[in-house]
């Protein structure tokens, strides 16, 4: 039977409809950005002078074993089915959705309904993995860090407030409703970063000597902060939202969906691909946190601390643009080409241009990383937090080497992102097979870089850059066969900037390194000649093309 109305041809989107995506997407990467860019800022800054009061040891339980126990907990129990959900609206063919009767509809009801399932998971993953913590805190480290165990279970319960408002997330983000994640995640930060500051100076000032009373809980108090602000924030918007009658409230709930001939509560073709992607986030999680699991068991206290130092300056850029440009990214791709039969050539080209601009962007950014932050880290560290950690430890050359990983981390998100965003369920899971073999990867990396070889830090970071180097190669192998079916070729070289402009950040690189080797940077005067230096060359850099 005819259409009552004319309707487009199956395999192409309107175009208003794909330039409105393509607006709302780079829409909420700019407000991602922007939220980023204060919130790490303002937390680099206040973290400054929480440093001059906190000691190595401190630091390290703080950013490294309770901050992997938060993001345990979060990953395992959401990130599967967060991307799954995502792609929702693209699971159904038109067919299956004209089956719906009216009153259950299959699009946002069956995300919401699936959307419950990881509080579910979060409730027993918050409790195992709360319990695992408590029972490697002995009697010893619980004297030498005060409130150790009580800040274990306020980030425990800091992760489960968050996972309770899960549904709503990902509702308002299937909705591109990117300004509430922004004014609520920004209110959060900030709560945290006040709060952590103010304890920490309040520990401090009835102590005679720089160890500070509260140790980790300052932080504990400050993440639970966090969590409780993010659930309130999501809850009150919705809770407005309904009283205005600007939502129907029901599609807040899960109940039952009903098509033509039967009743049910989950959509089985998206919760099995919600399954699939959650099973290889377990491996993705070995992956994206094994370097803090690592240096857990195989450094001191201490020596995390001077890592979680390190990575609190080289992942700035990480969390302010990476971070938006791969959530957003994930977004535009699942909602523009989704798991279709055919694919439309405009929306491939569309994505294919998308892609190569993002990809050469990281790599300019990797260049100018490479060629001019290295040869400026120990000038960095010893202006903001002195000669403490510029000359009596290793962290400039540790930071100089994450400079090096940071662009491999920007590659790595976006084509992993379009990965997750576009392949099929029999795609995912082989690529959890592959998973399996990146993780041993990466742990064997680790042990001989760290414990073999002895470089510590330095080579926890060369693991972590050999484990996304093979996850980039896995990625890029998958988007070129993808973009191939669809009639377009990819290269390697697509991703580069002209040759002149790689030649001047080669030349940069030699000239900053002399600078720093001859120049000096312990001084005032020598750190003005040599950032003077480095302006001058990065300047000419800019101009070539």
């Amino acid at each position: 039977m005819p259409p009552k109305h004319p309707t487009p041809h199956a395999d192409q989107a309107p175009t208003d409809e794909k330039d409105s995506l393509l607006f709302s997407s780079a829409k909420g990467a700019y407000y991602l950005v922007l939220l980023q860019l204060a919130s790490r800022m303002l937390t680099f800054t206040l973290h400054q002078v929480v440093l001059r009061y906190t000691t190595a040891e401190t630091l390290g339980i703080a950013s490294v074993k309770l901050e992997l126990l938060l993001s345990t907990i979060l990953f395992i129990s959401r990130e599967g089915f967060r991307c799954a959900l995502l792609r929702g609206d693209n699971e159904d063919s038109t067919l299956e959705k004209e089956k719906y009767e009216k009153h259950a509809s299959s699009g946002e009801q069956k995300i919401t309904n699936l959307a419950y399932i990881p509080t579910a998971i979060g409730l027993v993953t918050t409790f195992v993995a709360c319990t695992y913590y408590l029972n490697q805190i002995d009697d010893v480290t619980a004297a030498k860090y005060p409130y150790y165990r009580t800040s274990v279970v306020l980030f425990g319960i800091a992760a489960f407030a968050e996972l309770l408002v899960e549904p709503l997330f990902v509702l308002a983000l299937n909705r591109l409703y990117f300004r509430l994640r922004v004014s609520v995640e920004g209110v959060a930060v900030l709560l945290r970063c006040f709060i952590t500051f103010g304890l920490t100076l309040l520990g401090v000032q009835n102590q005679s000597s720089q160890a500070n009373a509260y140790g980790v809980l300052a932080f504990a108090v400050a993440q639970l902060a966090f969590g409780l602000t993010m659930a309130i924030g999501y809850v009150g918007f919705f809770f407005v939202q309904v009283k205005q009658q600007r939502i129907d409230k029901h599609i807040l709930f899960p109940r039952k969906l009903v098509a033509a001939d039967k009743t049910y509560w989950f959509d089985a073709k998206l919760l099995s691909l919600a399954m699939t992607l959650t099973k290889q986030s377990l491996l993705k999680h070995v992956l994206t946190e094994g370097d803090k699991m690592l240096i857990s068991v195989l450094s001191s206290d201490e020596d995390q601390g001077i890592y979680a130092f390190v990575v609190n300056y080289g992942s700035l850029i990480v969390r302010i643009l990476f971070q938006p440009l791969e959530e957003t990214g994930r977004t535009f791709f699942s909602k523009l080409l989704g798991e279709k039969t055919k694919q439309n050539e405009a929306d491939v080209a569309t994505a294919a241009d998308v892609l190569l601009v993002t990809l050469k962007f990281h790599v300019m950014l990797g260049l100018l990383f490479t060629c001019f932050a290295t040869n400026y880290t120990a000038t960095l560290i010893d202006l903001l937090v002195g000669k403490a950690w510029s000359v009596d430890r290793n962290a400039p050359a540790v930071l100089a080497t994450y400079c090096m990983y940071v662009p491999v981390m920007g590659v790595n998100g976006i084509t992993e992102a379009f990965v997750q965003a576009v392949a099929s369920r029999q795609d995912l899971t082989r690529l959890s097979y592959y998973m399996i073999g990146f993780s041993a990867c990466f742990m064997v990396s680790g042990i001989v870089f760290m414990h073999v070889l002895q470089l510590g830090a330095i080579g926890l970071v060369f693991a972590n850059m050999v484990n996304l180097g093979v996850r980039i190669a896995y990625s890029w192998h998958y988007i070129v066969t993808y973009f191939y079916q669809n009639g377009i070729r990819l290269h390697l070289r697509q991703w580069l900037p002209s040759r002149t402009t790689v030649l001047g950040f080669i030349i940069s690189w030699a000239v900053t390194r002399w600078s720093e080797s001859n120049i000096g940077w312990y001084t005032l005067h020598q750190k003005i000649l040599h950032i003077g230096v480095g302006a001058l060359c990065f300047g000419l850099t800019a101009l070539l093309r």
